[in-house]
């Protein structure tokens, strides 16, 4: 059985995956900049990211998928269309780590994590207040968002290397779904000398 990764599915995977990423990036880095510049109302913050990191990507990635499936014509059995739609969503969080986690979290915007930081922490006393919260339940929440923060600026190489290994079978999980929702069914000659 085993994965199955042709010449023609490598390249196509491979532009599409850079695409994808590309596209991604884009909307990671419009999404800091919205909420770091542009908007400033708690429900603003808490939903620009969700637009920018969940709503958005889904219909983009169904979109680079149909574009590799028509680009494989009828050669789209479920292992080709999960190895297919593995490598490409791979090459996409390869471009999105490269491009926003070391290229513009350290070069472009190096203060990139204080900035959110920041945000957050002005941001969640309006929502709490709204909410009808108390100034102990709201200082709490900020010393919370200050250690989560904290904690991800200590992250060893290890616990690095953990999480790009959870987030790898975390896409692999995702082709598999996409790879059963998109397959195209097989040929009737192919059932038929199968036999």
């Amino acid at each position: 059985m085993g994965i199955v990764i042709s010449r023609d599915l490598k390249k196509y995977s491979i532009i599409n995956g850079l695409i994808l990423g590309l596209i991604l990036l884009a909307f990671n880095i419009i999404s800091f900049y919205l909420i770091t510049t542009i908007v400033k109302s708690p429900l603003g913050v808490i939903g620009v990211p969700y637009v920018f990191s969940i709503i958005l990507p889904i219909p983009c990635a169904i979109i680079m998928v149909y574009k590799l499936r028509v680009e494989m014509k009828w050669d789209w059995s479920f292992r080709i269309a999960t190895s297919g739609i593995f490598l490409m969503f791979l090459v996409a969080y390869f471009i999105i780590f490269i491009g926003r986690d070391q290229i513009f979290a350290r070069v472009i915007e190096p203060q990139m994590s204080t900035k959110i930081e920041n945000v957050l922490l002005e941001a969640t006393p309006v929502a709490l207040k709204k909410s009808g919260a108390n100034a102990q339940q709201i200082a709490d929440k900020q010393k919370q968002i200050k250690d989560q923060f904290e904690t991800q600026n200590k992250i060893t190489v290890g616990q690095e290397i953990q999480s790009q290994l959870i987030s790898i079978i975390f896409i692999f999980v995702i082709a598999l779904i996409f790879g059963a929702l998109f397959k195209r069914p097989a040929r009737g000659y192919e059932a038929v000398s199968a036999q």
